[in-house]
């Protein structure tokens, strides 16, 4: 897979190097990409100098800054590992849009989520373009695919967590108490959250606006959720 952009590359060799076949850099940008150039030669990964139209081809018209990276496809972290030792998760019911899906996969590791869920089909995944939307934050925060968001949330049920809805018609982010296990559940940028999928939250967490349009962009919704669950419960620093 190629991934683009210095960031999303950047991260890449700092987080799996390992996974990193080549790094592309063009030459008519060499001076600006000598982080991307050093980086990879400390990590033992070998640069390619190309042209801006070889590296226009392999980012398929994606907003490069000049560097690629061709990458193992990564990998979906295995759902019932990872929430056996978490505890502030993000279920993403049908996010559709790659730009949304990685700005949402920011907001993750900028609040310390555990794990970001998604549902196998009728979902962006871990595309180039979402990686890019993300600025490299898909190297740092694991996201796992599942056949039944219903069933995860049962078993994050099962498991202490509190699961919170978020849409119209709730309370207030500051009424709500966040201490605890915490599984926040964002939905689809039209439809929101499917019926099946909200009967199995225990409670609808909303937004107050105050301005004449009457909703957020989800992504702009999961980081304020996300930092008044951070506020209330404090992640441990990341290593």
């Amino acid at each position: 897979m190629i991934i683009y952009g210095l960031n999303p590359v950047l991260e890449a060799l700092r987080s799996h190097a390992e996974r990193v076949h080549y790094v592309g850099v063009a030459r008519e940008h060499g001076g600006k990409l000598q982080r991307a150039i050093a980086e990879a030669k400390g990590a033992g990964v070998p640069v390619r100098q190309l042209t801006s139209e070889q590296i226009d081809r392999l980012a398929h018209g994606g907003v490069h800054n000049g560097v690629v990276a061709d990458v193992s496809e990564g990998t979906y972290a295995d759902f019932d590992e990872v929430i056996d030792r978490a505890t502030f998760v993000l279920i993403l019911d049908g996010i559709t849009d790659p730009q949304n899906f990685g700005a949402i996969l920011r907001v993750a590791d900028a609040f310390g989520a555990d794990l970001v869920v998604i549902p196998q089909h009728e979902s962006a995944g871990l595309t180039p373009a979402a990686v890019k939307a993300s600025a490299g934050a898909s190297e740092w925060v694991p996201v796992a695919q599942v056949t039944n968001l219903a069933r995860a949330l049962e078993a994050l049920e099962k498991r202490g967590f509190w699961r919170y809805a978020a849409a119209a018609g709730g309370d207030a982010p500051s009424s709500i108490d966040f201490s605890g296990k915490v599984a926040l559940v964002l939905g689809n940028e039209g439809k929101g959250i499917r019926r099946n999928v909200a009967e199995h939250c225990d409670r609808v967490v909303t937004i107050p606006m105050q301005g004449h349009v009457d909703s957020l962009n989800v992504a702009t919704a999961a980081g304020v959720l996300c930092y008044e669950v951070r506020r209330q419960s404090p992640a441990p620093p990341r290593r």
